[in-house]
């Protein structure tokens, strides 16, 4: 099956999760002896990273473009143009990323079958941003998703696509699955983390509010860690001066970008993550924090309602009182339940998350898509995870 694949950033590229998801998941379908292609740009990669010209890597067959500028995205469209010609369906990441439309056009002439995933871009949050633009561009998208495959990571996503293209709409809901870092010796320290891009979508001023209002966590050993890519750089400063204003200075450190090794340390050793975002598409850092047995306390702007049906972690709310409860409760948590929740942490992340224990489902997705001709038939029946 040839697969064509579009990203506006991918891996190594570390702003955002969906560059990440998109690799994985092309390399799970390459080692599965698919043909992939994917076409995506040189935004945030390391400068060793050649760009115009394919390369072969682990996920298949790669071109990262280098553009005029990143919304102008004219390499990035004629690359993914040729490439869609010869595939057998298109899967396009991103709607409003102005390459997204322009392949979508493309497959609706050529009569490809094609798979769109939003990546959280449809929530109300995420639409807050530039709303007059996006408002626009939704209206010209409903004029090409006759026949589209819409993906959504959960159902609060499926729920938005209905919403704004319509009830005909097809959707197919199929979980966020990261290949799993391997494990690494734990040595526990005395910290909380936030793991994500400083944004403001992301809500880290309530963490901090959270935590400036805790006497508990004031006067207890424990810190507060800030790892991320500084992506709204007004935001970052804001977040900085707001520490001092809220005398946590000695308690809170923006520790920027890590990567490799020693990001899967810090999710390791860490005592809790903290995800206290207005709104997530799906969370990969939440994966990940799992997948090294750190539990979880997510925001209920997140589809993350099963930390707490799984005893993995706590989804609250995310107001500043709300998200000072879940934390202390982890902060005075006996180490036996305290090991209770770290085993429910990892046992979650390998039975449910792990792409290696679901190598099959995209590819029989794609097939289904693609032997249904019948565009209307796409979105009949609901995915199932294999486990």
């Amino acid at each position: 099956m040839k697969i064509v694949m579009s990203a506006d950033r991918f891996y190594p590229a570390q702003t955002g999760g969906s560059g990440n998801t998109i690799y994985w998941q092309a390399k799970t379908l390459t080692k599965a002896g698919h043909n992939v292609t994917v076409v995506a740009t040189s935004q945030d990669l390391p400068i060793s990273v050649l760009p115009n010209r394919w390369l072969m890597l682990d996920c298949g067959q790669v071109i990262y473009t280098k553009n005029p500028h990143f919304y102008l995205p004219v390499k990035h469209i004629w690359y993914g143009w040729r490439a869609i010609l010869n595939a057998d369906i298109v899967h396009v990441n991103s709607l409003f990323y102005p390459t997204s439309l322009a392949l979508v056009i493309g497959c609706w002439l050529l009569g490809k079958p094609v798979v769109w995933s939003p990546h959280g871009e449809l929530s109300s949050a995420a639409l807050s941003y530039r709303p007059h633009l996006k408002r626009f561009l939704l209206n010209i998208f409903r004029c090409f998703s006759s026949g589209v495959l819409f993906h959504a990571t959960c159902s609060e996503e499926k729920i938005q696509v209905l919403k704004h293209f319509g009830s005909a709409s097809l959707v197919r809901e199929i979980r966020t699955m990261m290949e799993l870092p391997a494990p690494v010796i734990r040595v526990a320290q005395p910290y909380l983390l936030f793991m994500g891009r400083l944004h403001p979508i992301k809500a880290i001023e309530r963490l901090l509010e959270a935590l400036s209002a805790s006497t508990l966590f004031r006067e207890s050993g424990y810190s507060l860690k800030i790892a991320g890519p500084d992506s709204d750089t007004i935001y970052a400063q804001q977040l900085k001066e707001l520490v001092v204003t809220l005398k946590l200075s000695a308690k809170v450190a923006f520790v920027g970008t890590v990567q490799g090794a020693l990001k899967e340390q810090l999710y390791a050793d860490a005592h809790l993550l903290i995800l206290p975002s207005h709104s997530e598409n799906f969370g990969n850092v939440i994966i990940e924090s799992l997948a090294h047995g750190t539990p979880v306390v997510a925001s209920t702007n997140t589809s993350w309602q099963v930390l707490d049906q799984e005893q993995a972690g706590r989804w609250v709310s995310n107001d500043a009182d709300s998200l000072r409860v879940a934390i202390e409760q982890f902060l005075v948590m006996p180490p036996d339940q305290y090991e209770h929740y770290r085993k429910r942490a990892l046992l979650l992340a390998r039975r449910d998350y792990d792409m290696s224990m679901n190598a099959s489902l995209w590819a029989d997705f794609y097939e289904e898509v693609i032997r249904r001709k019948a565009p209307a038939t796409y979105g009949l029946y609901p995915a199932k995870i294999k486990r």
